[in-house]
């Protein structure tokens, strides 16, 4: 049976300290919110479990590599766990990137901590809680529409009394619609809307900026779990509104970890030189609000920023707990500039340097190793030319510059 008012979790593990973690981890502590932990071990009886429990979110340990991905992969493809969010657990990166692009919704790198798990795990929760609800409302609403539609035609005398509650209902949608966007991108929700899928596409060029915090793990751990999302809203919230400004798409957030790519999922070539300025203005705030919170006496964040350039795979995971992300190589290699960059640099690849280094003055760094891919090329952006700085302020580009961009 269900538990009632409380969410369960299935923690699937050979490793008897990963249960106990989890069990320590969510201990019926919070008034608001209750939390059941079922353990198993990698078996087949996992199926057994997920029909008769229906667990609101699954851990799993990929440790045991062999034995963990299969069972991830049959996880996916069992019909009543399909839109259970998962949570992978290992110390690999290949296993990390080869888990999501088989389906799991985050990870955990071992070793972890109480702090990081429950974090996780109650974000993804509350994130597709959300989603469920506005999918839910949209098609709640969309069903009263219709049918008042029909009751138009059909009860003349009750024209006016249906007509009102129809632009009522158009105004509720409207609020639903604007929800929807905020989650995908507006082509996106669109034909999501409209054709009820969308169908993957492939994108030759198109520019990934990965973002991170140093130390976010040891700044956490000193942090109750409401000021840690509160201080990471702030600065995703800025990230937000300036990758907005210069069409570029906000994909996801992982723990402290953001993505966004440019050039998607309307093309353009001028993404390389979009997410650079955008990145520099990303850097430029966390300057400014560092300086805010030192002379507060608070902590410091220092960001490391990495971009790539290359080709990717774009498409809509999920039929109702749905979300937009990209695959390939190019997101993979942005990755590890990302790692491989310094707290306030812009770290970026050869690749990205070839279609920039006309307008942004850049340091080689030269080969440096990155995990999983070798040497790669690297480069520091310092700043924006001088002949294409803004004379108030060098980090933002001059109407010299904003007009070589109307070119591309």
């Amino acid at each position: 049976m269900r538990y009632e008012n409380g969410y369960i979790i299935l923690a699937i593990s050979d490793n008897k300290e990963i249960h106990k973690i989890v069990n320590k981890s969510f201990i019926n502590n919070d008034l608001s919110q209750s939390y059941y932990v079922i353990n198993s071990d990698i078996s087949g009886k996992i199926f057994d479990i997920i029909e008769d429990k229906k667990p609101h979110i699954i851990l799993l340990d990929l440790n045991n590599k062999d034995k963990g991905m299969t069972l991830l992969d049959d996880i996916k493809e069992f019909d009543i766990s399909i839109d259970i969010p998962i949570v992978i657990i290992a110390n690999k990166n290949k296993d990390v990137e080869k888990a999501i692009m088989y389906g799991a919704a985050d990870f955990l790198k071992t070793p972890f901590d109480k702090l990081e798990l429950t974090v996780r795990v109650k974000s993804i929760l509350s994130m597709f809680k959300l989603i469920e609800g506005i999918t839910e409302q949209a098609n709640d609403l969309e069903e009263q529409s219709t049918k008042l539609s029909k009751q138009k035609y059909e009860l003349e005398q009750q024209r006016d009394e249906l007509e009102e509650q129809k632009k009522n209902l158009e105004r509720e949608k409207s609020i639903t619609d604007n929800l929807l966007q905020n989650i995908l991108p507006y082509e996106i929700a669109e034909q999501l809307k409209n054709k009820g899928e969308v169908k993957a596409k492939k994108y030759r060029m198109v520019s990934v900026l990965f973002t991170d915090f140093k130390d976010f793990t040891k700044i956490s751990s000193d942090l109750e779990p409401e000021e840690i999302i509160k201080e990471l809203s702030v600065y995703f919230r800025k990230f937000d509104d300036i990758t907005g400004e210069h069409f570029i798409e906000k994909i996801k957030t992982i723990g402290d970890a953001y993505m966004a790519v440019g050039g998607l999922p309307l093309r353009n070539k001028s993404n390389p030189i979009d997410v650079v300025l955008a990145a520099i203005e990303i850097q430029k705030f966390m300057k400014q609000y560092n300086t805010a919170r030192k002379a507060k006496g608070l902590t410091v964040w220092a960001l490391r920023v990495g971009i790539h350039t290359g080709k990717v795979v774009a498409g809509v995971i999920g039929s109702k707990k749905f979300a937009y992300d990209i695959w390939g190589d190019a997101v993979n290699t942005a990755s590890r500039l990302e790692t491989a960059s310094e707290p306030g640099k812009i770290n970026i690849s050869a690749v990205t340097y070839e279609y920039i280094k006309d307008y942004f003055d850049c340091t080689y760094r030269g080969k440096i190793y990155a995990k999983n891919k070798g040497e790669i090329d690297m480069y520091f952006v310092d700043s924006i030319k001088k002949e294409y700085q803004d004379k108030e302020d060098p980090t933002l580009p001059n109407q010299k510059f904003h007009s070589i961009l109307t070119e591309f």
